[in-house]
C-alpha cells in the first residue's frame, strides 16, 4: 500500500468528509492533516522496534592514530552487541558513557589493553585505545530510511504519493488510523489498542521467532527426545 492508498483507506474507513485524490503538495486540510499523521506514525513505529527491514551493517577499517569514524548517512541507532573487531575477533564494548570515556582517556592508556571501547559523539564512532594499525570492524544498526520510493530507493520521509512504508504497511495503517481519529477529536481508544497489539505481534514475528527446545523423557525407550515450542 502506498502513502495515497493508505491515507484514502483511513479517511474512507473513518467516514471523513473529504477524501483527497492526492496527498503530497495538496493544500486541502484533510490532505495536510493525514500527511502529518502518516509522518508521525511511520516515525514512531520505526523507533519502537528493531524491524528487520531497517537493519543494516557497516564495515570499516581503522587508520593508525585515528580515533573517530563517520557513522553511515542513514544511521538511526546501534543494534546492541553487534560491534566487533573482525581482525582480532574480539567484541567492542559499546556504548560507554561520556563519564566512562573520560576515565578511559584520562588513565593514560595508549594501547595493549586487549579490549576496545566505543561511544558515539558528533556523528562519529570513537574508539579506545586509539588504533595503532589497520584493523577491520563491523557493526549493525537501524536505518532511518523508513520510506521507499516507487523505485525502492530509501527515504527518511514521504516525498510522493506512490511512496510505500519500508516496514509492514498494515501496522502503519492501523497506527495512523487511531492517530487520525485523535487528531479529529474523536474516540480512538479501541483503534489504538488494536494498533498496539498488531505492532507488538508483528515485532515478535518480524525476522523469525526463536525456538525453545525442551527434552522429555520417554520411559518406554529410556531416552529423552526434543520437542520444540515457538513462543
Amino acid at each position: 500500500m502506498s502513502l495515497l492508498t493508505i491515507a484514502q483507506s483511513i479517511l474512507k474507513e473513518t467516514k471523513s468528509g473529504s477524501v483527497p485524490t492526492t496527498i503530497i503538495g495538496n493544500t486541502e486540510d484533510a490532505a495536510k492533516q493525514i500527511l502529518e499523521v502518516m509522518t508521525v506514525s511511520i516515525t514512531e513505529l520505526a523507533r519502537a522496534y528493531d524491524w528487520q527491514e531497517l537493519q543494516k551493517e557497516k564495515t570499516f577499517n581503522t587508520v593508525a592514530s585515528t580515533v573517530g569514524y563517520d557513522l553511515p548517512t542513514d544511521f538511526d541507532r546501534f543494534i546492541n552487541n553487534t560491534f566487533w573487531n573482525t581482525t582480532t575477533q574480539h567484541p567492542v564494548a559499546m556504548p560507554v558513557t561520556p563519564e566512562e570515556w573520560r576515565i578511559l582517556k584520562n588513565q593514560g592508556i595508549t594501547g595493549g589493553t586487549g579490549y576496545e571501547y566505543s561511544r558515539i559523539r558528533a556523528g562519529q564512532v570513537l574508539l579506545f585505545p586509539t588504533p595503532a594499525a589497520v584493523e577491520a570492524h563491523i557493526y549493525e544498526y537501524v536505518s532511518n530510511l523508513v520510506v521507499l520510493s516507487a523505485a525502492a530507493a530509501g527515504q527518511s520521509s514521504w516525498l510522493a504519493d506512490t511512496d510505500v512504508p519500508a516496514i509492514d504497511a498494515h501496522i502503519v495503517r492501523l497506527d495512523a488510523t487511531w492517530r487520525w481519529l485523535k487528531n479529529q477529536g474523536r474516540p480512538y481508544a479501541e483503534e489504538q489498542k488494536i494498533a498496539n497489539s498488531a505492532a507488538i505481534e508483528r515485532a515478535r514475528t518480524n525476522g523469525a521467532r526463536r525456538t525453545i527446545k525442551h527434552y522429555y523423557y520417554d520411559s518406554n525407550i529410556k531416552v529423552g527426545y526434543p520437542a520444540t515450542i515457538t513462543p
